[in-house]
């Protein structure tokens, strides 16, 4: 994985890809109450996965606040257990993506993180760029589809996967096609650069199961899946 740069600053880490200075990133960056009384926030995407679009020295990027899914999340909002910096999700999200950056692969740059100790445990955020014009795959998928983007998509997922990467959480929320129609990957705290066959089988059947949560994407999903399938096998 790609080298992490970081400062501390009492119990708050900030850290970047080796490319950026963790200097460069003021506290504020992190904190959606004071980007937003700077009039930096665009606009806001709710729900677990929340994130806030906004603008930073010219650039547009995505702030989101880690939080836990599945049945942790009943004892913990947005609380991770500490085991050392370098194993925080942000540290792992920035340095995988940063490595899939270096091979070429479509994923956003990453830009930084912040990671605040509490003891045993930790909250943490990350900012990244924000792809021109992108949407969620459920949002085009439930819409209908032409079978260009599911072809788009199963390519790039076998990019991923030629390279030997492997996405945990591979669904119809963390795929976005931006105004080219051209699809990128997001998410990558859990990310693997060695994957197995296991793996990438894994990785397709959760992306298929996601589509089935919706009555809308899996009807999409029954029309649109064997071209997906079909592009994968082609290759890149």
């Amino acid at each position: 994985m790609a080298h992490i740069n970081f400062r501390q600053q009492e119990r708050d880490y900030f850290i970047s890809p080796a490319s950026a200075a963790p200097d460069d990133l003021p506290a504020y960056l992190f904190d959606a109450e004071s980007l937003e009384a700077r009039g930096a926030i665009e606009s806001q995407a709710r729900g677990r996965a929340e994130a806030y679009f906004l603008r930073f020295n010219d650039q547009r990027l995505v702030l989101r606040h880690y939080r836990r899914g599945g049945l942790p999340r009943h004892l913990s909002n947005d609380r991770f257990i500490w085991a050392g910096l370098s194993r925080c999700r942000p540290w792992r999200e920035l340095a995988v993506t940063a490595r899939l950056r270096e091979l070429g692969l479509s994923v956003p740059v990453p830009y930084g993180g912040h990671i605040q100790r509490l003891g045993l445990s930790y909250t943490a955020d990350i900012v990244t760029e924000q792809i021109a014009g992108a949407r969620p795959l459920a949002d085009l998928a439930s819409g209908g589809m032409p079978d260009a983007i599911w072809r788009e998509v199963g390519r790039v997922i076998r990019c991923f996967h030629d390279a030997g990467v492997h996405h945990a959480d591979l669904n119809v929320r963390n795929i976005l096609i931006d105004d080219r129609l051209k699809a990128w990957l997001i998410d990558w705290d859990r990310g693997h650069l060695r994957a197995n066959t296991a793996m990438k089988a894994r990785s397709l059947a959760r992306l298929r199961r996601s589509f089935s949560r919706e009555p809308t994407l899996a009807s999409a999903a029954a029309t649109g899946w064997p071209a997906l399938i079909e592009a994968y096998k082609e290759g890149p």
